[in-house]
């Protein structure tokens, strides 16, 4: 048979701040202005160039296209930062592409790039994977949340 417990019931206190004493203790260890790991690297990469393919090969669903438009959006954030800013053109160049495909969907109920448009995107996302070896977690955080910030306000294509 166990002993009784004696000992009286303290929960932890709730801390005020929440949770971002842990942001805070990443932030003082620096860990937002490092680069992003080579894991967290491929992860990113696989998506968006597994996303491409589909298009390419016109096996694509509209999530695919938003996976590709979604990199290229974080692309034109990370530029408009000074993160590959000489680039700003051929990123707009790509996203009139994957705009083009999806007008093309809207008739054809297919997601698939023309010529111009694969030669536009794959060139910009090997940019894209430039500029994340470059940039640092919280220029990435920014850029993600600058896109996400855009398509709350209305800053979207619409068909």
């Amino acid at each position: 048979m166990k002993p009784k417990r004696n000992k009286k019931y303290r929960p932890r206190p709730v801390a005020a701040a929440g949770g971002l004493t842990v942001f805070a203790r990443c932030y003082a260890r620096g860990e937002e202005v490092v680069p992003l790991r080579d894991e967290q690297l491929t992860d990113l990469g696989v998506a968006y160039w597994l996303s491409m393919e589909n298009l390419r090969t016109g096996a694509a669903t509209e999530e695919a296209w938003c996976c590709v438009v979604s990199a290229l959006n974080i692309a034109m954030a990370l530029s408009e930062a000074d993160i590959g800013a000489d680039y700003e053109d051929d990123f707009n160049l790509a996203l009139a592409a994957a705009w083009r495909a999806k007008v093309r969907s809207a008739t054809t109920g297919t997601f698939r790039l023309d010529g111009p448009a694969i030669v536009d995107i794959t060139a910009a996302l090997h940019l894209h994977d430039q500029q994340l070896k470059l940039a640092t977690r919280a220029q990435v955080t920014t850029a993600l949340n600058l896109v996400h910030d855009r398509i709350n306000e209305g800053h979207v294509y619409t068909v």
